[in-house]
């Protein structure tokens, strides 16, 4: 598995042929950072569509256990991006679907005589920091949701002009190396390079010539 440093110095090599620029390692992990949000998005609109998209979001799926405050509310945590499925309760040994609605039909359905709603039959509105849910008590249940993946820090030391890496204090890429390719594609295009998949493969391979070993 490649460390963030080598990315980073796939990078540079990248740059110097292309744009014969140079990129520092604050402004590499902040194109990085974006590139492998704009992947995380693409990926999430067809997201379980197929197994190779399902699989590249896999180590940022949560589930999450719940207890809302007495008013029904259940926050969201901070590392919060997407809800997947259908959020549930338990009462007992009972587990009770929560069915989402719209703020406009919130009264209808609090009003409706046809299904009445109880702790055995939930309902719950989406907010921007997590959801009520009706009836207005402590309930406890369940949720699976997307996290956000780990923002990447390339930590160093410099002397003069050398940089030195810290593998220590570094924090590494969450995705599969199958996907990282796509990701350094991405990060690029925020340094003013648009290249595909392909386009790294084929530096990638003429990078790897030229810092092997003789």
């Amino acid at each position: 598995m490649r460390s963030i440093n080598d990315y980073y110095n796939f990078y540079q090599y990248v740059l110097r042929k292309e744009r014969g620029s140079f990129v520092t390692p604050t402004q590499f992990t902040q194109n990085l950072d974006a590139g492998q949000l704009d992947c995380f998005e693409e990926w999430f609109k067809p997201y379980g569509a197929n197994q190779e998209i399902h699989d590249a979001l896999r180590p940022f799926r949560v589930y999450q256990i719940f207890t809302s405050n007495a008013a029904g509310f259940v926050t969201y945590q901070s590392d919060y991006f997407h809800l997947l499925g259908q959020p549930f309760t338990v009462t007992g040994s009972t587990v009770n679907r929560i069915e989402f609605l719209n703020e406009d039909d919130l009264p209808f359905a609090l009003t409706s005589q046809l299904r009445p709603v109880t702790t055995a039959y939930p309902i719950a509105v989406d907010t921007s920091t997590g959801f009520s849910i009706y009836p207005q008590t402590t309930q406890t249940g369940a949720y699976f949701y997307l996290r956000r993946p780990a923002t990447p820090v390339l930590s160093f030391t410099q002397v003069g002009r050398v940089i030195t890496y810290d593998s220590a204090t570094s924090v590494q890429l969450e995705w599969n190396e199958v996907y990282i390719n796509n990701i350094l594609a991405k990060a690029l295009k925020y340094a003013g390079i648009n290249m595909n998949e392909q386009g790294i493969l084929q530096y990638a391979d003429a990078y790897n010539n030229e810092t092997k070993p003789q």
